[in-house]
C-alpha cells in the first residue's frame, strides 16, 4: 500500500544561521514520503545558497520556488506557499515548518498516525492536528518541556468562542488533511496569522485535534517572528499594570475583530445561526453599553486560557475599550 504524500511548507527570510539544522531535521525524518517546498521572501544573506545545497543533495524531496514574489511577511509567505501547494501538488497532507526550529525524527510519522486515527473517527471531515513544542534557547538549551505549560495555554480551548480572542494552535506543529486544505488555502489579508485563521475555520467546519506531545524544538532568539513568552502569576500581575500591555490588549482586540469580520464575510453563508450570532456579537461588543457587553462576554464565554489573561481582557473590553 502506497504511503500518503506529505507536503512540508517552509517560509524563509534571512535564516542562514539556523536553517541548515531545520532542513537536516526534516531530511532525517523516520517517515520518508514527504516533499519540502521552500519559498524565500527576499533574503539578503546565504539562506538561498544553503537551501540550494540541500536541494542538490536531496533533489527529489526538496523544491525551491523561485518566482520572484516578495510576500512581505511570514503570514503572507505561508499563505503563498499554501496556495501553491493546493494549486500545483496533490499532497495528501500538509505541514508547516519554520526556518529555525528542529523537528524530532518522529514528528511527521507520529502526527500522521494521529491524523489517520482522527480521520477514521471523522470520515470526510476537514481535520487539523496540532502538537505541543519544547521551548529552547538559541543554543538548544531547554527552557521548558512544554510550550503550552510555559505560556499557560490550554490546548483544548479550541472552540470558536475562545479562538475568536486567543489562538492555541501553533503553525509549525500543524498537519492538515486534503479536505482542510481545500477549505483554507486562500488566507485573507485580514487574518492575524495563518495558523490562527486555520484554527478558526476548522473550529467551525472541521475537527481540531491536539496531540499532547512535543514534536519539535521551538528555538527562541532575537529574530523570532512571534516567539514564546513565559506566563506565570508574577509576570501576569506585572502585565496587568503595564501601559504597554493595555496598548497590546487594544491592538489585539482590534486585530481579532478585523479577522472575525473577514471570517464572517468569507464563511458566514455556511455557518449555523448560532455560529453567526457568536461572531456577530463579538464584532459588536464595543457598540454595546457596558452591562450588555458583560452579558455577551459571559453568555458566549469569550474567554482566554488563563485566569489573569481573562481578568485583563474582560476588564479592558468591558470598562476601558
Amino acid at each position: 500500500m502506497e504511503q500518503p504524500l506529505v507536503g512540508i511548507l517552509m517560509a524563509t527570510y534571512n535564516g542562514e544561521k539556523y536553517i541548515a539544522d531545520q532542513i537536516e531535521s526534516i531530511v532525517e525524518q523516520t517517515y520518508k514520503n514527504w516533499i519540502l517546498i521552500i519559498h524565500d521572501d527576499g533574503s539578503n544573506d546565504k539562506t538561498i545558497d544553503i537551501v540550494k545545497e540541500y536541494k542538490n543533495k536531496n533533489h527529489k524531496n526538496i523544491i525551491l520556488i523561485e518566482d520572484g514574489i516578495r510576500c512581505g511577511g511570514a503570514k503572507e509567505n505561508f499563505s503563498h506557499l499554501l496556495k501553491i501547494a493546493h494549486d500545483r501538488y496533490g499532497f495528501d497532507y500538509i505541514m508547516f515548518s519554520d526556518q529555525d526550529d528542529i523537528w524530532f525524527p518522529y514528528k511527521v510519522k507520529k502526527t500522521l498516525d494521529k491524523m489517520i486515527d482522527i480521520e477514521d473517527k471523522n470520515p470526510n471531515k476537514p481535520v487539523c492536528v496540532y502538537t505541543d513544542l519544547m521551548v529552547v534557547d538559541e543554543n538548544l538549551t531547554t527552557i521548558s518541556n512544554s510550550f503550552w505549560d510555559y505560556q499557560k495555554i490550554y490546548q483544548y480551548h479550541n472552540t470558536l468562542n475562545r479562538l475568536l480572542i486567543q489562538n492555541v494552535v501553533t503553525g509549525c506543529t500543524i498537519m492538515l488533511n486534503k479536505i482542510a486544505v481545500k477549505l483554507v488555502y486562500e488566507i485573507p489579508h485580514e487574518a492575524v496569522v495563518h495558523d490562527w485563521w486555520i484554527a478558526l475555520v476548522l473550529s467551525i467546519f472541521g475537527v481540531l485535534s491536539p496531540m499532547d506531545e512535543a514534536t519539535l524544538l521551538y528555538r527562541q532568539h532575537r529574530y523570532n517572528a512571534v516567539g514564546a513568552k513565559k506566563w506565570d502569576m508574577h509576570n501576569g500581575i506585572i502585565r496587568l499594570f503595564s501601559k504597554d500591555e493595555w496598548l497590546r490588549f487594544k491592538k489585539n482586540f482590534k486585530d481579532s475583530s478585523i479577522q472575525a469580520k473577514a471570517l464572517l464575510n468569507t464563511y458566514g453563508y455556511l455557518m449555523s445561526k448560532n455560529q453567526m450570532l457568536l461572531v456577530e456579537h463579538y464584532l459588536n461588543l464595543l457598540q454595546y453599553n457596558k452591562p450588555r457587553r458583560l452579558y455577551y462576554v459571559i453568555k458566549y464565554r469569550y474567554f482566554k486560557s488563563n485566569f489573569l489573561r481573562n481578568v485583563g481582557s474582560i476588564f479592558f473590553r468591558i470598562l476601558v475599550a
